[in-house]
Formats: C-alpha cells, structure tokens, sequence
C-alpha cells in the first residue's frame, strides 16, 4: 500500500489493520482474525468415482492415506496413483460411513469437503504432537497460576494445550503460542472451562490444570474409529460424555459419532457403544 498517503502513517508505526481503520468510518467494522478454514484444495466440480483418473484422484487417494493413520478402520488404497479403482472406492466407502455421510463410494462435493477438512486436522495434530514433544508436555501440570498479564514457558504451554484440544472442540479459538496471556488467551481459557464445566473465571490454577492435562492426554495422537473395536456402556446417574471420554481415554466427538448423538443429553438406562476395547 503506497497511496493515499499511507506510508507516512506507516512510518510513524501504524499497523496494516491501523492504517485500514484511518481510512474507514466507524459505521464500517475491520476486524482481524487468526483462524484460517482448513481446506487445502477446491473441489474439483465433477464426481470421482471408480474409473475417474488423474490429480484430483491422487489427491483423494494421498489424504486418505494420511487419514488413515489416525482412522485405521480404513482400508488402504492399493490402486495405481490417480486411479480411482476397487481399493479407493473401499476407502471412500468407509471414510462415509466414519462420518456419517451417505456411503456411496462416490466423492462429490460433501465428500471431498469432509476428506479435506480432516486430512488437515489430523495433519496440524501431528504437528501440534510433534511441537508437544519439543515443549517437553510431559503428564505433570505445572503449579503456576496463571491469568491475563502472566508471560513465560508456561504460557506458551497453556497455549499449546489449547490449541490441541481446540482441534476436537469448535467452540476454543485458535490462539498465538506467544507466551504472552492476553485477552484471547482469556478467552480460550474461558471457553475451555465452560466446556469442561469449570467455574469460567479465566484464570488457570490447579483444576483447570489439571483439565487441561487430563483432555489433552486423553486425545492422544491416535482417535478410536468406528470399526476398531468398542464396547457397550450402560449409563449412570452422574454420567456426561466429557466424564465417559475422559475415563474411557476417548473424544467426546468419537463417542458421538459412534452412537449417532446429535446432543449431549444423556438418559440413566441409556446403552452407548464407546471407542476402544474396554
């Protein structure tokens, strides 16, 4: 940006959004945002389906394999590169079924929205595993106590954590690791304290620790599927999905998933299959 005079106001240190701003009434709102849609590629406009070939098959076919890795229930693709055959049909066909679209074979729109939408979450997860390893994690929380203005290593740890545990629950904003608690570490911090049903205060101490340790290791790298095994659970008073994931070393999400809960509503009496092998 060069005219209508905005270098000198960068000269005197405004920021782009600052500049945007001098130059719009206030009846017009500039936001910004660090939350970017996880869709890697566009889809393509027509169809795959067996007997499609080419790039946007190999595409399909590369996400898939690397979905499978945290989904095994789906089978691996055999097929030449960029030919849609029995083996990718099959992948598709349970990728469908995983997440509850209709189980055709066949990647139309939805599909490949979905395949897409997933082959980068469980991308940015082994990212976020790999920078956990590097951070030294561990499963021993740290004593700080923590609240807007705090700085430091176990900032940037809080954060991290967030930001994981945000890859399976919407409603936590993603956030800077800048080890800087400011207002949208705050507001992360809240919502996942509404989320796990802890007084929403923004402040991170010992329970809310805790929390953040126990459904961070809970989710692990790896997350149980439908078709990898599971067992029937009768429901309890005092059950929750958070404290049937949390026990059982699952997702709130896979649980739903699995039994096709559309609320968290649970009822005494109520059998649920859940992920793993009991």
């Amino acid at each position: 940006m060069s005219q209508w005079g905005t270098v000198s106001l960068a000269n005197r240190n405004f920021t782009p959004l600052q500049i945007l701003r001098s130059y719009y009434p206030n009846d017009i709102e500039i936001v910004q945002t660090n939350t970017i849609t996880g869709i890697v590629s566009s889809y393509p406009g027509a169809a795959l389906r067996v007997g499609s070939t080419g790039l946007d098959v190999q595409t399909i076919q590369t996400y898939l394999n690397r979905i499978r890795r945290n989904y095994p229930a789906i089978p691996a693709i055999t097929d030449n590169a960029g030919v849609f055959g029995d083996s990718t049909r099959a992948a598709v066909t349970t990728f469908q079924k995983i997440f509850n679209l209709t189980a055709d074979g066949i990647v139309g729109k939805a599909t490949w929205y979905k395949i897409s939408r997933i082959y980068t979450a469980v991308a940015r997860l082994a990212e976020l595993d790999s920078e956990g390893n590097t951070l030294g994690i561990g499963t021993v929380p740290p004593s700080a106590i923590l609240r807007q203005g705090s700085t430091g290593q176990d900032v940037i740890t809080l954060q991290y954590l967030l930001n994981v545990i945000g890859e399976y629950y919407p409603g936590i904003p993603v956030i800077a690791q800048d080890g800087i608690f400011g207002s949208g570490t705050r507001q992360a911090v809240i919502a996942f304290q509404n989320e796990m049903r802890l007084s929403p205060d923004g402040i991170v101490g010992m329970r809310t620790w805790n929390a953040l340790y126990d459904t961070y290791l809970g989710i692990g790298e790896n997350i149980s599927p439908p078709g990898s095994g599971s067992f029937a659970y009768t429901v309890k008073s005092g059950d929750t999905l958070w404290l049937l994931a949390r026990r059982f070393n699952t997702t709130v999400d896979a649980i739903m998933r699995l039994n096709g809960l559309t609320s968290d509503l649970l009822n005494i009496g109520q059998v649920l299959q859940i992920p793993g092998r009991g």
